[in-house]
């Protein structure tokens, strides 16, 4: 078999896939675990508008998860969702608020602050270290990624590990946790029914 044609099958099965794919990863988001998660696509990537009308159908009703498209300088199209809860209960937090003030953030309850902010990055495909926080991962391994030299690489996961990793374990477990819980709602679920669960999150 050709690499073309195994290609080829890789694009029927991704698209055969694609809504369960958006939503396995995007399980820690709606289900509020992780404050928010970032898809990259090459904007002439075959099926970019097909996902593009997948995100707009789950979430155009829903009143805590949230969308933006970011086109950005390198011909990619971004897709950051997040959860306004569980950003706000981030944000709640001392030790995270300290952090941000370090990275010079204007300190706020407002997400679409922070999402402005990372909005005028990923246009130039830059993504600052510091926002690792919002994609749920330990304090400790975002300061540790960015170089603190009392925290020690330990391993990498989903993400690099730093200091003990106790903490990181059991964030990557709700992680998974979430992800086999909208499997299993896709499995057991009709499908606009799915739809309709996720919109009513609140």
């Amino acid at each position: 078999m050709s690499i073309a044609c195994l290609y080829a099958d890789c694009l029927k099965s991704y698209d055969k896939y694609r809504k369960l794919n958006i939503l396995m990863r995007l399980g820690p988001t709606i289900f509020g675990v992780k404050p928010m998660h970032i898809f990259c696509f090459h904007k002439k990537f075959k099926f970019i508008n097909k996902i593009l009308k997948d995100i707009e159908l789950f979430f155009k009703d829903s009143s805590v998860i949230r969308y933006r498209i970011v086109h950005s300088n390198n011909h990619s199209i971004k897709i950051v969702v997040y959860n306004l809860k569980a950003f706000k209960r981030l944000l709640s937090r001392k030790n995270v608020i300290n952090f941000l003030k370090t990275k010079g953030y204007i300190i706020t309850m407002n997400t679409e602050y922070y999402i402005n902010q990372l909005e005028s990055k990923l246009i130039y495909n830059n993504l600052p270290p510091e926002f690792g926080i919002f994609f749920g991962y330990p304090l400790k391994d975002v300061i540790g990624f960015i170089g603190h030299p009392s925290l020690k690489h330990i391993k990498t996961t989903a993400w690099k590990v730093y200091g003990n990793p106790k903490l990181s374990d059991e964030v990557l477990a709700k992680f998974k946790e979430s992800e086999l819980r909208m499997l299993e709602m896709c499995q057991t679920l009709p499908f606009k029914k799915v739809v309709l669960s996720i919109r009513a999150i609140s």
